[in-house]
């Protein structure tokens, strides 16, 4: 019989849809968001591949995102030792930007360096010089065309017999006092990577909040686990608590065995695992992923080399171990097809969201939705090689119209198997109902939305804010939804601060009230204005900052109005606001949307003004109060509004520290009389809210 139509009727054309007796149900939801996925990735590391790490072809077949691809978009290479070496892999990485586009992320990590080899410990004199090398290594690839997104401060601590060792309290130190300058050239720092994902490597950072700020990445290995290790072992609830982002930076779930082995009995136990006689499964990898992302609430996975026997395109095997056939050679092997069942669907930006994690015995589920929320995908991973499983899937409220099917099993490579027509919020399918031989496999589906009518945006508070004037940093514009009606990127999902409101920004505490932290580049906020008048406008904001690299720039409807600033250390720690003049600007009558864009991690930004005069007074004088002075001590005022009742008082220094006490003691905007208590002379201040 022949498949009629979009919409498949009939399991005979690969779907069934005569349900059984029995039908496990995973349901999504939308409205529960988890991490944010950056994507998955492979390691090229040409010194140790003889130079075969990764050819143009390679790069086509790994990080293109179109059918007979893998969908990668993060690549992982090595820092060396030599600065002689660093253009090793530059290829390499062009190659792979080429193909990924936007989405591409690039990364590297160091195993020795001119101050550490194999089983030595850098000495603490000499830990500005690692960070010195690192940062060359880091403008080397910026001026390569190929800028790093972020470098690691070290490859395996704990499994140092090859490279550079660190304790827990050098990691600390170190991190503490250095990490925040690895930021030097727009690149984020990724923690020290341990191979068995050790805690005890972790905690020290994590518990202070000083340190962690100069870490904007935890990686980690996934080394000593494996298929039977227990869910524990993804756990890490002092990571959760810290809202912090966890990167899988390497593992291969076995290397002695082909990646075209669906399963296999064979011997096998890589690194810190002992060597028994087991099953070999490609989809083993699947079951890792899920539990990373399910269980660990890590953000990206990266698988080790793309190309190698065991990996994600077919290589020969080096040792002569294996008898690969030459047929199979620079091919996806099955292992990359179970890769891209996630990377493909799964692109940078989705969003985590609530399922049904085990519906059943050996069946596992995840869901995300698209970076735009115009799209659910939904992954399922049958381990079960005796049985197919029948699963409904119930999508109430995302707005799906259908799913279209995907499948890589042992007979199927990533298989369009068509659509599938969701009613009433759901569907029911049997997973590859022909597969009459190991029935494990996954599968992948990606809904079709219907187009839903766009909510508009609109000001906080309902109402623009009026320039000249101040605009509260954590008063951005409440979101709406379809084109032009988002209001903010964040790069997580959770309120770290957990202050003042209940979507992905992260307020706390800080400045004057509330303050917009824990920022990271790419990140943006945007604000309606009403710009009362043409002409020019000093601007300032009032920031915090911790680190040397912090910075932002504003736009005005999308074109520069203050170019990018790096924002000067304003303390120790993050709670030391200051102002910071962003010099004169242009604005133009009328209703505008105000965009400030973080190009540097970690600026707390409090709020941002635009005055008539430079320090930032815009209230006018009454004649009888020319000859109004302030003297140069801490006084105390009255405030009195336009009838003489009186307001409140306040003790300040200076006239711009009044005409900020003043507008915390009223309530409203308006025309207020603020007096000196020692003298009669008063000053009428204009206070726009």
């Amino acid at each position: 019989m022949k498949c009629m139509g979009d919409v498949l009727k009939a399991a005979v054309c690969g779907l069934a849809f005569n349900i059984p007796a029995f039908a496990s149900t995973v349901t999504v939801n939308v409205g529960e968001e988890h991490q944010v996925i950056r994507g998955f990735g492979g390691m090229v590391h040409n010194q140790w591949q003889n130079g075969g790490g990764l050819s143009d072809a390679d790069a086509k077949l790994a990080f293109g995102t179109g059918e007979g691809t893998i969908g990668l978009n993060t690549l992982r290479i090595p820092v060396y030792a030599s600065s002689n070496d660093f253009n090793k892999e530059v290829a390499a990485a062009k190659s792979a930007k080429k193909y990924a586009g936007d989405d591409f992320i690039l990364y590297a990590t160091p195993w020795t360096s001119p101050y550490a080899g194999a089983n030595q410990h850098i000495r603490s004199s000499d830990y500005q010089k690692y960070v010195d090398h690192l940062n060359s290594f880091t403008a080397y690839m910026k001026n390569q065309g190929v800028p790093l997104y972020a470098i690691s401060i070290s490859n395996e601590p704990d499994w140092c017999g090859e490279w550079a060792c660190w304790s827990a309290d050098e990691i600390y130190n170190f991190t503490k006092n250095y990490a925040d300058q690895m930021r030097k050239n727009g690149t984020k720092v990724i923690s020290t990577e341990s191979f068995k994902y050790d805690k005890n490597l972790y905690n020290k950072v994590l518990n202070d909040a000083k340190a962690l700020k100069n870490w904007d990445i935890l990686g980690a290995h996934f080394y000593a686990s494996q298929a039977s290790t227990g869910d524990n072992f993804f756990e890490y609830k002092l990571a959760d608590q810290k809202g912090v982002e966890r990167w899988m930076t390497e593992h291969y779930t076995e290397s002695q065995g082909s990646g075209n082995y669906w399963r296999k009995y064979m011997k096998t136990g890589d690194q810190a695992n002992t060597a028994v006689y087991d099953t070999v499964r490609a989809m083993d990898l699947a079951y890792e992923i899920h539990r990373g992302f399910v269980i660990g609430n890590f953000n990206q996975y990266t698988w080790w080399y793309i190309r190698r026997c065991y990996g994600l395109i077919m290589e020969k095997d080096f040792g002569n171990k294996l008898q690969v056939p030459q047929n199979e050679i620079g091919k996806i092997s099955k292992r990359g097809y179970v890769m891209s069942q996630f990377a493909r669907f799964i692109r940078p930006g989705a969003i985590r969201v609530g399922a049904t994690a085990k519906p059943e015995a050996n069946l596992f589920a995840s869901a995300y939705k698209s970076a735009d929320g115009d799209s659910v995908i939904v992954v399922l991973v049958n381990r079960d090689y005796k049985n197919n499983k029948t699963v409904t899937i119930k999508v109430p409220g995302a707005n799906i119209s259908s799913f279209r099917v995907y499948t890589t099993s042992e007979a199927k490579n990533a298989k369009d198997d068509g659509e599938v027509e969701v009613k009433d919020g759901s569907v029911t399918i049997t997973t590859d109902p022909g597969n009459t031989s190991n029935k494990d496999c996954i599968v992948t589906l990606v809904g079709v939305g219907t187009p839903a009518d766009p909510v508009p945006r609109k000001p906080y508070g309902d109402k623009a804010v009026e320039l000249p004037g101040k605009i509260e940093a954590e008063n951005y514009d409440v979101m709406g939804s379809g084109k032009g009606n988002v209001t903010y990127k964040d790069n997580d999902s959770a309120n770290k601060g957990g202050k003042y409101r209940e979507d992905g920004v992260d307020i706390e505490d800080g400045g004057d009230n509330f303050a917009v932290g824990y920022t990271q580049t790419g990140e943006w906020l945007e604000y309606t204005v009403n710009v009362k008048a043409d002409g020019e406008y000093y601007a300032a904001a009032h920031v915090a900052s911790g680190s040397e690299t912090s910075g932002f720039e504003l736009l005005l409807d999308e074109k520069e109005l203050v170019k990018a600033v790096t924002v000067p250390k304003t303390g120790e720690e993050w709670n030391v606001y200051k102002d910071l003049s962003l010099g004169k600007v242009k604005l133009t009558k009328g209703e505008h949307i105000l965009r400030l864009s973080i190009t540097g991690d970690f600026v707390n930004v409090d709020w941002l003004r635009f005055s008539v005069n430079e320090n930032g007074d815009d209230t006018s004088h009454d004649a009888i109060s020319t000859n109004f002075r302030l003297k140069n001590e801490v006084e105390t005022f009255g405030v009195y509004d336009v009838n003489g009742m009186f307001v409140g008082k306040f003790e300040a220094l200076g006239l711009s520290e009044v005409q900020r006490m003043t507008r915390d003691v009223v309530r409203s905007g308006g025309i207020y009389i603020v007096k000196p208590f020692r003298s009669g002379k008063f000053y009428r201040i204009s206070v726009m809210k």
